[in-house]
């Protein structure tokens, strides 16, 4: 570890076996700069930048330096941008928590990649829902199978296939990343246990059909994942070309 280093060590979100990394700004004298909230128990309840021991920041556990995304001042600057806002009020773990702060004094870009991964997978699950239900809605989502029948996927299995799908890629993801994982091979991982999931949900729902219906119904559930994939990689693409980020 190096002055401007951004630091990274693993936290435990309160009352839960959820892991997350807490970031700060290594000052080069044995101190961190980070962002906290006041009550770790309630994370929603506000909270400031502080400077404090690499001690307390790591809490008895190992410390890591964060490189991705790439910092884009040199050390000093990282510092004296982190030392300028201790004691600044304010924190949200969703748009202003520890490596929003971090990633800002190194990059000058106010990301966290944490919160990325959670609002962009919720609202993965809701688009991916609402596309269930218009393709359940009316007549059932219908699948001839090899063997001459036919297996219907309806609400009850498109619309908990979706939502336990984007979960699955949520749980993975967030693994990926907590792990060091960079932000595209995190999402790569996601992406993986998505398809396998709605592949295995949609499949179950074939199992009155037989070996064909099964095979039937993990073929739709994956086509149904690539899709919805492919329809949020094309909006994501096409909001990046109007705003330039």
């Amino acid at each position: 570890m190096a002055r401007g280093d951004r630091l990274e060590v693993e936290r435990g979100i309160a009352g839960s076996t959820v892991a997350y990394m807490h970031h700060g700004i290594d000052v080069g004298d044995g101190t961190v700069v980070h962002a906290r909230p006041d009550d770790f128990r309630n994370p929603f309840g506000g909270g400031r930048v502080e400077r404090t021991s690499v001690e307390e920041f790591a809490a008895g556990r190992p410390v890591r330096v964060a490189t991705d995304p790439p910092s884009a001042f040199p050390p000093e600057e990282i510092v004296a941008r982190a030392l300028a806002h201790v004691g600044r009020a304010g924190y949200s773990p969703l748009v202003d928590n520890c490596e929003h702060f971090a990633t800002w004094c190194a990059t000058g870009r106010r990301v966290s990649r944490q919160a990325d991964i959670v609002l962009t997978r919720v609202a993965a699950a809701a688009a991916r829902a609402v596309a269930a239900v218009s393709a359940g809605a009316g007549q059932r989502l219908a699948i001839r199978t090899a063997l001459g029948t036919t297996l219907r996927l309806g609400l009850r299995t498109l619309v908990p296939a979706a939502i336990v799908a984007e979960g699955a890629a949520l749980a993975a993801e967030w693994t990926a990343h907590q792990r060091g994982a960079t932000a595209e091979a995190s999402r790569r991982a996601g992406e993986a246990a998505g398809l396998a999931a709605s592949a295995a949900a949609c499949g179950l729902a074939g199992v009155p059909a037989g070996p064909a219906g099964v095979l039937a119904g993990s073929i739709a559930g994956a086509t149904l994942w690539v899709a919805g994939s492919a329809t949020a990689a094309a909006a994501t693409h096409a909001k990046r070309r109007v705003t330039g980020r």
